[in-house]
């Protein structure tokens, strides 16, 4: 027998528990293979569920520019109300008290204009009139910002001459409303002050006109104001007829100007402020003279003269008029001290440009320091003065030339709502 015929023999044959059918093993095989295959397609499903798109690259859309942040912007700063004030002054030899009154004064007129909100940028011409025959017949200063400049002229007025009655009236009104640089913008507040006490030549036939003037003057939006200092009925008259004309207002004082004397409790340290004040200017460069000559005559002033002036500084954040002060200039960007190191006064020039630096910063900062306590006793003393003037009013006291000019001033001023300018 040969071995395969043995084992067939000895062997029991397989039972179903052990060996499983053919078709089920292969149903199993196909099964878990479609299970596999169904799992390995739900992965896939999955993975493609969960993972990020594929990035596209696309080109950015050009942005329109942004408004400008304002906070981050340099302000720019806003325009100023503007006047502009000429006074044609009688200089003849009755009107010495006045043409002295005025010198006081110009100071006080000019500080009470500062007040006004916003403080309006300021230019004063000057007129000083006589007769023919005298030692002249005008006197023309132009419109001038530099208020020192201006006292400096209105100083060199003395009163002399006339003596025959009229005056050249005329002439000092033509050459007041044609011989001023005036602005052309209607919201200027634009004034003139015919300041006298005789009437005006009518009988010299060389073209002067003073009627013709006062509509001159209208026409050009400059309101004409006349002061008459004294009772000439003659020249009441004519003074009239020319505010009216002009659009005006016509006011009466005293023949010596009627000013009183003006003074405060507050004067005294106004007066210490403004020397100190004045020694925090440096002048520079051509007009380095002026500003020692400003500076020089300002620190001999009365002390009423001082409180006044240092309230007109102060709210123009200067210490001197003009444009020779190196610490204003800087302050206000219109010079680089890199670019004036030739013009710098010679204890200057000998300091390394830091420590140049370091002394106009510390000028500016005592300046501002001066100027705040300043302008806090410049209105106490305004509220002193005005209430003195109240009651004098009330007393029936005439209004000096000062008080007259700053009543005809407010009135000048409602009349150009456009200058954007209170007096109140």
């Amino acid at each position: 027998m040969d071995a395969k015929d043995s084992n067939a023999g000895s062997a029991p044959p397989p039972t179903k528990t052990h060996r499983p059918p053919r078709r089920i093993v292969t149903y199993v095989i196909l099964g878990g293979g479609a299970l596999t295959l169904l799992a390995a397609l739900g992965a896939q499903r999955q993975s493609r569920a969960v993972a990020p798109p594929a990035r596209v690259v696309v080109a950015p859309t050009p942005r329109a520019p942004e408004p400008p942040d304002p906070l981050g912007q340099t302000p720019v700063a806003a325009a100023r109300p503007r006047v502009e004030l000429v006074f044609a002054l009688d200089t003849t030899g009755s009107m010495t008290s006045l043409i002295e009154g005025a010198k006081r004064k110009i100071w006080s007129l000019a500080s009470f204009i500062a007040q006004g909100q916003p403080t309006p940028d300021l230019r004063v011409g000057l007129i000083a009139y006589r007769d023919v025959g005298d030692a002249y017949v005008t006197k023309v200063f132009d419109l001038d910002d530099d208020l020192d400049r201006v006292y400096r002229r209105l100083r060199s007025f003395h009163a002399d001459g006339g003596g025959d009655g009229p005056e050249h009236v005329a002439r000092a009104l033509h050459e007041s409303v044609h011989k001023m640089s005036w602005s052309q913008e209607q919201a200027v507040v634009k004034v003139i002050y015919l300041v006298g006490d005789a009437p005006p030549h009518t009988d010299y036939n060389d073209g002067y006109d003073y009627q013709r003037a006062s509509r001159a003057a209208a026409g050009k939006g400059i309101q004409l104001h006349t002061i008459q200092c004294g009772t000439d009925q003659s020249a009441e008259g004519a003074w009239r007829k020319i505010a009216s004309l002009g659009g005006g207002q016509y006011m009466a004082i005293h023949q010596d100007g009627g000013m009183q004397e003006e003074h405060s409790r507050y004067d005294d340290e106004l007066a210490t402020l403004h020397d100190k004040l004045g020694r925090t200017a440096i002048g520079f460069g051509a007009e380095a003279p002026a500003v020692a000559a400003a500076m020089a005559v300002a620190a001999k002033a009365p002390a009423a003269v001082k409180a006044a002036r240092a309230g007109f500084m102060a709210k123009n954040h200067k210490a001197v008029g003009g444009k020779g002060d190196l610490v204003e200039s800087i302050a206000s960007g219109s010079v680089k001290l890199a670019d004036v190191q030739a013009d710098l006064p010679a204890d200057m020039k000998a300091m390394p440009m830091e420590a140049q630096d370091k002394l106009i910063g510390e000028k500016q900062k005592e300046r501002k320091e001066i100027s705040k306590r300043i302008d806090e006793l410049t209105r106490l003393r305004k509220s002193e003065l005005d209430k003195r003037e109240k009651d004098a009013e009330r007393a029936g006291v005439a209004d000096g030339f000062d008080v007259a000019a700053k009543k005809a001033l407010r009135k000048s001023v409602a009349a150009v709502p456009a200058a954007g300018l209170s007096m109140e």
